[in-house]
């Protein structure tokens, strides 16, 4: 992924967050939180003050639809460089993108007002902090040993990601935190993205931990 394309999906996402608290915050000042607080779809009537919600809504979906597709083709291309014998080069200031995760904790504000957890799913931007160790292996020749090293450290972080989200699921099905489903949705989806933005910070991390420590012996 170019730095370019990942600088431009920060942007948008930090403009998929403006518009969906502006959209909340209009529908709450002026049109009774239609769309925001629980209602009966079945018979829900269109009025021009829902447009501001529903784009919104429609452009995060979108926006997420692209994120998804491009993390698809960058790890398909990651691939495809990784059989040419070198890791790709990128510039390690690009792990400041992880900083966008903050913006996961807009959720704490929308949540408790609007009971709009979507802000929640920026979390997994803090795996962008990868980037940084990534870029620090730039244009490195993938020997055996360096793919071995690979491989322990993409499956050290996926047991760790499984094991939380395991453990997630157990404690949020029997309701050991909260009997509120609401509140149970909202703590399911932090620990999802937290648990999968740690998968994809580690899968760097170790690799670079590994390679490193490595070859100062």
């Amino acid at each position: 992924m170019k730095d370019k394309k990942i600088a431009i999906i920060g942007f948008l996402g930090i403009l998929c967050a403006a518009a969906m608290s502006g959209a909340v915050w209009y529908s709450l000042k002026f049109n009774g939180g239609r769309l925001v607080y629980p209602m009966d779809f079945g018979s829900y009537v269109f009025s021009y003050k829902d447009l501001p919600m529903i784009l919104a809504c429609i452009v995060v979906i979108i926006y997420f639809a692209v994120v998804f597709l491009s993390v698809f083709l960058h790890a398909a291309q990651k691939k495809s460089d990784r059989k040419e014998g070198y890791t790709r080069k990128i510039n390690p200031k690009l792990g400041f993108l992880g900083f966008f995760g903050f913006l996961g904790f807009l959720g704490f504000l929308t949540y408790p007002a609007s009971g709009q957890v979507t802000p929640f799913v920026f979390f997994i931007f803090f795996g962008f902090f990868g980037f940084y160790y990534e870029g620090k292996m730039s244009g490195t020749f993938m020997d055996e040993r360096f793919r071995e090293n690979a491989a322990r450290a993409q499956s050290m972080a996926y047991k760790i990601s499984f094991t939380i989200n395991f453990i997630a699921l157990i404690v949020f099905s029997q309701g050991y935190l909260t009997k509120n489903a609401e509140c149970t949705l909202a703590a399911l989806i932090i620990t999802l993205s937290l648990s999968m933005a740690l998968c994809i910070f580690l899968g760097e991390y170790l690799l670079y931990h590994y390679d490193n420590d490595e070859n100062r012996i």
